[in-house]
């Protein structure tokens, strides 16, 4: 009995929903259009998150965040973040000297900018070398981007540019205030020094 009173609500809700005259379809891509960015190339949210990598010459980004709903489930209240980033020249170099990297799979492409695709987003293909020799430092991730889960970083030292996917990225200089069983912590981020 409890699921048809459900079933009608959401029946209702729907009627509700698309009554000023647009089709679920409609609804769905407004939605999907308002869950994303789009493409962006100011400079002060990628320098404040990813300010470790050194100094930046340009930078594009596409970030999704989720539809405030109270009844999301948690995974689908996370902000994915996808940055090329366009280092001073030799910045990529002294970040990888003296560490192992591994060859890495060249980015793939989603066919729009829309939350939801295995890749990046199709705006920031024109700006991610075609030619370019990716390597990874696994070790390096998680030093260069503070981010709930899903960080993923490819390094081009030919050209300088950095592509990142993250969940969730945040400064990583920044002390963080967490209460536990009653208890308030500070937690100090390790200091971190590029390399010269």
């Amino acid at each position: 009995m409890a699921g048809a009173f459900l079933v009608a609500g959401a029946a209702i809700g729907a009627m509700a929903a698309w009554g000023d005259g647009s089709t679920p379809g409609e609804e769905a891509a407004e939605y999907a259009a308002a869950a994303t960015t789009g493409l962006r190339t100011d400079l002060e949210p990628v320098v404040t998150r990813f300010h470790r990598f050194g100094e930046l010459e340009s930078a594009q980004w596409v970030m999704h965040w989720p539809r405030d709903l109270p009844w999301t489930p948690q995974s689908a209240q996370e902000r994915p973040m996808f940055a090329v980033l366009h280092l001073k020249p030799g910045q990529v170099q002294r970040l990888l000297d003296g560490r192992r990297g591994k060859p890495a799979d060249a980015p793939a492409f989603d066919t729009d900018d829309l939350p939801g695709g295995d890749g990046l987003p199709a705006s920031l293909a024109p700006y991610v070398p075609a030619d370019a020799a990716w390597v990874a430092v696994p070790e390096l991730d998680e030093v260069l981007v503070r981010a709930h889960r899903g960080v993923s970083v490819s390094f081009d030292p030919a050209s300088d540019t950095v592509v990142i996917q993250c969940i969730d990225a945040l400064d990583p200089d920044e002390v963080q205030k967490r209460t536990a069983e009653g208890q308030t912590f500070l937690i100090t981020p390790s200091p971190f020094v590029l390399p010269t």
